[in-house]
């Protein structure tokens, strides 16, 4: 049976086109309710536990919000972003950030006012009970704000610790990844899975490095040293969420990063695990959200991934 994931019709890469002046992720009403028929249609006779049933609600809950804020982004892309910097000159903020974690707050609080929120700009915590909303309103600002079209809105939900479900959308590549836990992993419609590479030397793969770099600069180099004597090549998108994704889509065969934070990882590292994939520190422990290091790979090279990494333990 197919889990069909693509919150209620965003348009996907899987889609031909879209009226001129459209919104990436607009949706005409008549198709979106043909699409929640056939939803019900595949759900019908399946029982859902109470996680899955809640996480995927939220997860419907989102088409409109996510196609205004898309919107709003590609808008913003070519205007005066208002570009400032936080921790250093690497670390950007726009307002295109500002803006988007503002509406998809303001949703979560309008619709479902009893969950928390955990924003990259607007804080929050992980500690709350009941469900906590893991928003990265532009996963991969220094692309975005230079024009580049690989950014993404990263929302993850956690109940009581454990990732319950998550949303990748890239909205200039106008594709949406998803995943509810123990459900399976899809872009759009289509049911993904990691790649079968088994040999270290026939791996892609892709890795970020964090903003304060300048102090580990030989520790970052020992890394991208060894993955290239080991491995095909390496790569680097500079977000976190399409790394995670186009693992969990088989494009790449490993991703590993460091000092990465909780609304950088918590959608993408469930949309890899129900794809098939393992999610570790670079010690091989499970990762869990507020750990600094992360290797997420198909689950045949992980072993491998593990001694390559072995000198930035």
């Amino acid at each position: 049976m197919r889990f069909c994931t693509n919150v209620a019709g965003l348009h996907t890469h899987c889609c031909s086109s879209r009226p001129e002046g459209e919104f990436p992720g607009a949706v005409h009403p008549r198709k979106r309710r043909s699409v929640y028929a056939r939803r019900l249609r595949l759900f019908s006779g399946r029982k859902l536990t109470s996680l899955q049933a809640e996480a995927r609600r939220r997860l419907d809950s989102l088409p409109s919000v996510i196609a205004e804020v898309s919107g709003i982004l590609l808008e913003l892309q070519t205007a005066d972003l208002n570009i400032r910097t936080k921790s250093n000159d690497k670390d950007l903020v726009t307002r295109a950030d500002l803006e988007s974690e503002t509406r998809l707050r303001s949703f979560v609080e309008r619709n479902f006012p009893g969950d928390h929120v955990m924003g990259e700009e607007g804080g929050g915590s992980l500690s709350g009970a009941g469900f906590t909303w893991v928003i990265d309103p532009v996963d991969g600002t220094i692309n975005y704000a230079h024009g580049l079209p690989l950014f993404a809105i990263s929302i993850g939900l956690t109940l009581d610790g454990t990732i319950a479900g998550g949303l990748v959308h890239m909205p200039a590549l106008s594709t949406t990844y998803t995943a509810v836990k123990s459900m399976g992993a899809y872009c759009g419609q289509r049911k993904i899975s990691v790649s079968p590479t088994t040999n270290p030397s026939q791996a892609l793969v892709v890795t970020g490095f964090p903003y304060d770099r300048s102090d580990k600069i030989e520790y970052l180099l020992g890394g991208v040293r060894s993955v290239l004597q080991n491995c095909r090549g390496i790569r680097r998108t500079g977000s976190a969420a399409v790394d995670l994704c186009w693992l969990a889509d088989g494009k790449f065969d490993a991703h590993y990063e460091m000092n990465l934070s909780p609304w950088d990882t918590c959608a993408g590292e469930l949309i890899v695990r129900e794809a098939g994939g393992l999610v570790t520190t670079f010690a091989g422990r499970d990762h869990e959200l507020i750990d600094k290091s992360l290797l997420a790979t198909n689950g045949h090279l992980h072993d491998a991934m593990l001694k390559i990494l072995e000198g930035m333990q």
